[in-house]
Formats: C-alpha cells, structure tokens, sequence
C-alpha cells in the first residue's frame, strides 16, 4: 500500500524537462547540490523559505565560479560560453522546481523520470536517455 503512494506521489512530479544529454549531468550535479544543502527542510514556512533560497544561492555561486574558473566540463572540456548560455535557462528551472517542490519538512532528494514515465535514482538510469525529467521527491 506505502509504495503505490508512493508511486503516485511520484507520479504527480512534474520536473524540469532536460533535452540535452550534455545538460544531464550539471542540472542533475546543480539539483543535487541543492538538496543536500537543505537536508531536512525546516517546519516553519519562512524558515523553510529562507533555507531553500540559501541553498539555491550556495549552489549556485559554487557551480557560476566553477564555470569562471573552467572547472565546470562538457565532455571533458570546459564549458564554452554559448554552452553556458544554453544551460542557463535549465539551471534556473531547477531552481524554481526545487523551491516549488520544497513544501514539508521532509529531506528531498532527486531523481529522473525517464521519457516511460519510470522514476530512477539520478545516474542510476543505464543507457542514457534521449530526455528525461528532474524530479524532486520527498523521502
């Protein structure tokens, strides 16, 4: 009975639709960062609020100097600025996702939903995918 919940639950998550294998990897590594740094999300509402923003900003400023650095890679290359550009937009709607998502004290973590509407562990997924979804899920 607690796994077709949960299966539902999952199944309910929307995510942030990523279309590019070469986006997989920083959006999924950004996402992840994010809720780790939340750990488990506060009860009160504003503090819940405030910790999620912190995240998002902490995650962000570490992978933008990873970027400016070179240290972020594409294919074993740094990212080239048109690449950064691209990856922009994703990384904001992972952002957005999380915040949305993020609405219980519970810890959350992520994981993609693959275009059969199955819900992996991130990196878990075998073969990579054409597209998936990053999902944000409580745990």
């Amino acid at each position: 009975m607690l796994n077709a919940l949960l299966v539902a639950a999952f199944a309910l998550q929307s995510g942030v639709a990523i279309d590019s294998a070469s986006q997989f990897g920083a959006a999924t590594n950004h996402a992840r960062c994010i809720v780790r740094a939340i750990g488990v999300a506060p009860a009160d509402a504003g503090a819940r609020a405030a910790k999620v923003d912190a995240a998002i900003k902490q995650c962000r400023d570490f992978l933008d100097s990873d970027f400016q650095a070179g240290r972020l890679l594409l294919n074993d290359r740094p990212y080239q600025p048109s690449a950064w550009r691209k990856l922009t937009p994703v990384l904001d709607a992972v952002q957005a996702d999380i915040k949305a998502s993020v609405t219980a004290p519970k810890q959350y973590k992520i994981m993609w939903k693959l275009p059969d509407g199955s819900l992996v562990d991130a990196y878990d997924a075998g073969t990579p995918p054409k597209t998936l979804s990053l999902v944000t899920v409580a745990i």
